[in-house]
């Protein structure tokens, strides 16, 4: 084997037990993560949506994440909102029954401020609501309820 190949195999090692000592050390957190991209969809990366999870269970995990996180020169960090008429009819029935049974989007619900995901240097795509769903704050400037302990 050359040099080259194993590195790639290290790196292929130490991806696999990352994920490994994620599920270890932080079961409910991956549970929360595979969930909310269930939720979310398309848009949201497994590494954002970890980062994202993180943050909501508690905002002193702002440094581990922002050393997690990626920098986009052409992006800035935050949230931008995707376009409702772009979404393809499958997506946009999936949503309505969301906001349906839920009220609020999967963003929404999980209650990190806009302003820390911008600290965190997060690239997030939140959803549009449909046309005839009266606005709603589409990310939560604070929570608004007590914090749940396991």
């Amino acid at each position: 084997m050359s040099g080259g190949e194993e590195d790639t195999d290290r790196s292929r090692k130490r991806a696999v037990s990352l994920t490994t000592v994620r599920w270890l050390l932080a079961p409910r957190w991956q549970w929360r993560t595979r969930r909310l991209r269930a939720a979310h969809g398309f848009s949201l990366s497994y590494e954002s949506a970890w980062c994202l999870v993180a943050l909501a269970d508690d905002v002193a995990n702002l440094p581990y994440v922002r050393r997690r996180t990626r920098p986009v020169p052409s992006v800035a960090p935050g949230v931008m909102i995707d376009v409702w008429a772009r979404l393809d009819s499958a997506e946009q029935q999936r949503r309505r029954a969301w906001l349906t049974r839920h009220g609020r989007t999967p963003l929404h619900l999980l209650g990190v401020p806009e302003e820390l995901i911008e600290l965190a240097g997060l690239h997030i795509t939140e959803w549009a609501l449909p046309p005839d769903v009266p606005s709603i704050s589409l990310v939560v400037q604070q929570r608004s309820w007590p914090k749940r302990s396991d």
